[in-house]
């Protein structure tokens, strides 16, 4: 295995690339020993697919290529950095099923028939992944659980039950797994001062880089896949003959089919997408309390999104099984200075801003019960950049003229709920050779020349 870097793009280039030297989040403090792994120490010169990206979309789409597949096809994964090193490596490692007023949005923009299709895809997502992390045995920290989303407002609280009623008496039997806590007791059950209402929803947390680095690991054991990190994409041409040439640094590769697991960097090396992803910035961090604290704070049995007073201002917390806790979002505390977030792709720096670090040093004290004298504190703060689209869902499937490509990018900040199976149904496109609506993924997430026309906003 060769441990090599690479020349570093410039974060203020125009197109979006993986930048050098970026934050350390928490999920890549254990390296796994394929972290900067090179299968070979020259490149390919051919394979049959080449998938660019090793984050879950990546991994997963490679996972399904191969699995129970006797004839795999030769697999070349192309990664600018080390494994797992972008959006994956950097969330808030959960996922769950949507919220009454996801469901709700998804209905007045697009039909109930569109938005069960991708209520019960979100839902199957949180199995599917659970029952591969068992039959391969992968040590990621999964865990089923439930998905408090609590609301400190009282306006927001009465919207969220008129919602949910309003389904309930609608007969839109696949929303069942939702519930309303009671708002008598909510306080209590969620351990959050001041909460006036919550919905909860099954969920399932997970460490990311694990389970990706895991997949990885067992995939290259099977001898289909040449796994190359540290080696940025700089384009990608059709040759007359209908071959993809790859163009890398250390050279071309010749690919029967390419795969663009590439999220917020799409438009860097597929220009049809040009300011049709967009990179955005977040923040995220881990907080951990002192081992001789005198004031032991309840261990948590949730996980957590807190919307709180005034409304728009929202973070997610993910309670660790040792007593840490992940805590993303304080966009409130950046939101009014765009240039540091919209179009931007580097994650080598953290927000300038002292409010947004202050926020994450207290969010446990000022909002949970027991916790104010824990002297609960920040050891980690990172960034990462995630990829918005203009309706709010991914591009995937073949890229529009370009038969041999295909695309799964843009997750909008919510990637762990959609992307496992969105992989298992692109891996079908480029195995099977079937169409779109053959891949059992929501038709929302159709990558089409209509979609291409919409126009992103902040």
């Amino acid at each position: 295995m060769t441990r090599l870097s690479f020349r570093p793009v410039d974060p203020t280039a125009s197109k979006p690339f993986p930048v050098a030297n970026a934050t350390l989040p928490y999920w890549r403090t254990e390296h796994h020993e394929i972290d900067s792994h090179r299968s070979t120490e020259d490149l390919p010169t051919e394979c049959d697919v080449l998938i660019i990206g090793s984050g879950l979309a990546g991994a997963s789409t490679a996972y399904f290529l191969t699995d129970d597949n006797p004839s795999p096809p030769r697999i070349v994964m192309l990664e600018a950095r080390e494994v797992c090193s972008g959006a994956t490596g950097r969330n808030g490692g959960h996922c769950s099923m949507g919220s009454p007023a996801f469901i709700d949005s998804v209905i007045q923009k697009h039909g109930p028939e569109a938005a069960k299709e991708l209520f019960l895809f979100t839902a199957a997502q949180i199995y599917a992944m659970k029952h591969v992390v068992e039959k391969e045995k992968i040590d990621c920290d999964y865990m089923l659980d439930r998905f408090v989303e609590t609301f400190l407002n009282q306006s927001d609280a009465d919207n969220i039950k008129e919602t949910y009623e309003a389904q309930l008496k609608a007969g839109l039997d696949y929303i069942n797994d939702v519930d309303i806590v009671n708002p008598k007791y909510v306080e209590k059950i969620t351990g959050i001062k001041g909460a006036k209402t919550a919905t909860s929803v099954t969920g399932a947390q997970l460490w990311p880089y694990k389970l990706v680095s895991s997949l990885l690991a067992r995939i290259l054991e099977k001898g289909c896949l040449n796994l190359q990190t540290h080696t940025p994409v700089h384009s990608v041409s059709v040759s007359p003959k209908g071959i993809s040439i790859v163009n890398t640094p250390r050279g071309s590769i010749r690919a029967g089919k390419v795969v663009f697991a590439t999220n917020a960097y799409t438009s860097g090396i597929l220009p049809l997408y040009a300011d049709k992803i967009i990179p955005t910035k977040g923040t995220n961090s881990h907080i951990s309390v002192p081992k001789d604290t005198k004031f032991p704070p309840p261990h948590l049995n949730f996980t957590y999104g807190i919307t709180y007073e005034p409304p728009q201002t929202r973070d997610y917390l993910i309670p660790r099984p040792d007593g840490g806790v992940i805590c993303g979002g304080a966009k409130h505390t950046f939101y009014d200075a765009k240039e540091l977030w919209w179009g931007n792709f580097d994650d080598s720096t953290l927000f300038p801003m002292a409010s947004t670090r202050d926020h994450f040093e207290t969010v446990m004290q000022d909002n949970f019960v027991g916790w104010e004298k824990s002297g609960a504190k920040v050891d980690r703060i990172w960034t990462g950049i995630m990829g918005n689209t203009a309706d709010s869902f991914p591009h995937v499937g073949q890229v529009p003229g370009q038969p041999n490509h295909f695309i799964l990018a843009g997750f909008n900040g919510s990637g762990m709920s959609m992307i496992f199976l969105t992989a298992k149904g692109v891996a079908k496109m480029v195995r099977d050779d079937v169409a779109f609506e053959e891949s059992g993924i929501p038709r929302l997430f159709k990558t089409t020349e209509s979609r291409l026309k919409l126009e992103v906003k902040p």
